[in-house]
C-alpha cells in the first residue's frame, strides 16, 4: 500500500441502528452480522461514537453540515428542515464544487424520498433515484399484499414471501444502484457515492427467511433489567414508554424483528461491498458506515428513540481506510459531528468552518483523545459521555449520572453526592457552551 491514496467516498448510513457489537449476545441468542464483521476485520471502529441527536431530523442535518442541532435550528423531528438550512451549507456541496462526482442512493440527508429538484441539484452530479418505501400493515387499503406475512410483536413483523417481494423492499433497491454505480462508474473525476440503508426502521420487513434465522423462543432479557430503572419523569415527558416489556412473548417477537432487519441490512451491505471491493475503485475509495441513532429494545418499556440514555445516543460508526487495512477498534469518545472534518481530511479538502468537530483521521492512525467530551441534544435537554460516565441535564433541571463502563444499562443514577457529579456537571456546560446550547 506505499503511495496510496484515498480518492473517493463511499458513505453508508443506517437508520435507527444500534452498535450492532453490543448486541452481540444480550438476549441469549447471537446477532448475526458476518459482513459487517468482516468489515469491521479490516477497518477502525469506534466503540463510543455518539448522534448529536436522538432523531432522525436534527441528527442528518447536524453531521451533514458540521454544525450542531442548536446550530443549525433543527432540534426536533422536522421533515422539511433543507428548507431552513441551505444545501450550500452541507459539506456534500462543497465535495461537488470541488470537483467531485455526487451521487445520491436512498435514505441519507433527508428522508425516503428524492429531495426537491433545487436542493438535489445543488448536491448532486446524477439524477434522482426513486426507492419503494415500505408501508406499515394498517396502511394498506384491504388486503395486504399475498407476497407478505406478518410475525407478531411490535409493528406487526411483515416479512416478503418470494423474491418479487424481495425485490420490492427499499434496501434491496439501494443495494442494485450502488452496485450498478460501482460496476459502471468510470469517469475521471474522484467520486461521492451515498449509500442510504432503512431496514433497521420500523416496520423492519425482511424477506422471511431473516426472521427463520432467530427462535424466538431463545431471547431472554438481560439480568440487569431485573434491577429495574431509576425514574426519570422529564425522560417519561420527552418519551413516554410504549412497550410493556413483561409481556414476555410479544418482547421477544419484537426483539426478532429488529435482529432480522439488521441481519438483513448487514446481507445488503455485504452486496455491495463486495462490489466495492471487486471494482477498480477498491484501492482508492474511504469507506464510512454510520447511523443517525440507536434505539430501545425493550428497556425501560419502550421501543423508540428520543431519549438521552446510551443505548440511543451511542451509534455505529466505522472508518475503512483501504491504505490502512487493519482491524482497530478506537474507545475514546467521538461524534457525528465529526465526519464532515473527518471526510474533508482524508479527501484534502478544506476543513470545514464553524464546526465544534474534529477530523478522525488521526485516530485512525493511532492518536488517542481520552478526555474528550462528546454530547447528545434532544430539544432543551442535553447528555454528554466523558471518561466513564454519561451526564444528562433535563429541560426541568433534574439530572442523571452514570457509570458507563459498570452500568452499560444505567439502572443506578449515582446522582449530586457522587464523586463524579461536579466535574461532569462542569464539563456538560462546558461542552453544551461549545456547541451553541445553553440553559
Amino acid at each position: 500500500m506505499a503511495g496510496a491514496t484515498v480518492k473517493n467516498l463511499v458513505l453508508v448510513s443506517l437508520d435507527d441502528a444500534v452498535a450492532f457489537w453490543n448486541y452481540r449476545n444480550v438476549f441469549g441468542q447471537a446477532l448475526e452480522t458476518p459482513n459487517l464483521d468482516r468489515i469491521l476485520a479490516q477497518s477502525t471502529r469506534f466503540d463510543a461514537a455518539y448522534c448529536q441527536a436522538p432523531v432522525c431530523s436534527p441528527s442528518r442535518a447536524s453531521f451533514m453540515s458540521g454544525r450542531a442541532p442548536h446550530q443549525t435550528g433543527v432540534t426536533g423531528s422536522d421533515p422539511r428542515y433543507l428548507d431552513r438550512i441551505p444545501a450550500e451549507t452541507l459539506w456534500p456541496y462543497a465535495l461537488k464544487r470541488a470537483g467531485f462526482y455526487s451521487s445520491s442512493g436512498g435514505k441519507l440527508v433527508r428522508g425516503y424520498r428524492p429531495l426537491p429538484d433545487a436542493i438535489h441539484a445543488a448536491l448532486y452530479s446524477d439524477g434522482k433515484k426513486e426507492f419503494q418505501v415500505e408501508r406499515r400493515r394498517r396502511t394498506y387499503e384491504g388486503r395486504a399484499p399475498d407476497n407478505r406475512t406478518y410475525y407478531g410483536g411490535f409493528r406487526d413483523g411483515p416479512a416478503t414471501l418470494d423474491a418479487a417481494g424481495e425485490a420490492e423492499l427499499y434496501d434491496h433497491q439501494v443495494a442494485a444502484s450502488a452496485i450498478d454505480f460501482f460496476a459502471s462508474y468510470r469517469g475521471p473525476e474522484p467520486f461521492y457515492r451515498e449509500v442510504g440503508f432503512a431496514g433497521t426502521h420500523g416496520p423492519w420487513t425482511t424477506p422471511k427467511r431473516f426472521k427463520e434465522m432467530y427462535d424466538e423462543k431463545a431471547f431472554t432479557p438481560p439480568a440487569a433489567w431485573a434491577e429495574g430503572f431509576p425514574d426519570s419523569p422529564a425522560a417519561d415527558a420527552l418519551a413516554p414508554r410504549n412497550m410493556n416489556s413483561a409481556r414476555i412473548r410479544y418482547w421477544r417477537k419484537s426483539v426478532r424483528n429488529y435482529f432480522a432487519a439488521l441481519s438483513y441490512v448487514d446481507d445488503s451491505l455485504g452486496k455491495v461491498w463486495d462490489a466495492l471491493k471487486s471494482s477498480p475503485h477498491a484501492e482508492n475509495t474511504l469507506v464510512v458506515i454510520l447511523a443517525d441513532h440507536g434505539l430501545h429494545l425493550g428497556e425501560r418499556d419502550r421501543f423508540r428513540k428520543h431519549t438521552l440514555w446510551e443505548q440511543v445516543a451511542n451509534v455505529p460508526l466505522i472508518v475503512h481506510d483501504p491504505t490502512r487495512p487493519a482491524a482497530q477498534t478506537v474507545a475514546d469518545p467521538v461524534a457525528l459531528i465529526d465526519l464532515g472534518p473527518t471526510v474533508m481530511d482524508y479527501l484534502g479538502q478544506p476543513l470545514l468552518e464553524g464546526t465544534p468537530g474534529r477530523s478522525l483521521k488521526p485516530l485512525v492512525e493511532g492518536a488517542r483523545d481520552p478526555d474528550r467530551a462528546v454530547p447528545t441534544f434532544l430539544e432543551d435537554s442535553a447528555a454528554i459521555r466523558k471518561g466513564n460516565y454519561r451526564f444528562i441535564r433535563y429541560f426541568d433541571g433534574s439530572t442523571e449520572l452514570y457509570d458507563i463502563r459498570a452500568d452499560w444499562w444505567q439502572t443506578r443514577n449515582l446522582g449530586p453526592t457522587h464523586p463524579a457529579y461536579d466535574a461532569m456537571a462542569t464539563a456538560h456546560a462546558v461542552t453544551c457552551a461549545d456547541y451553541g446550547f445553553s440553559y
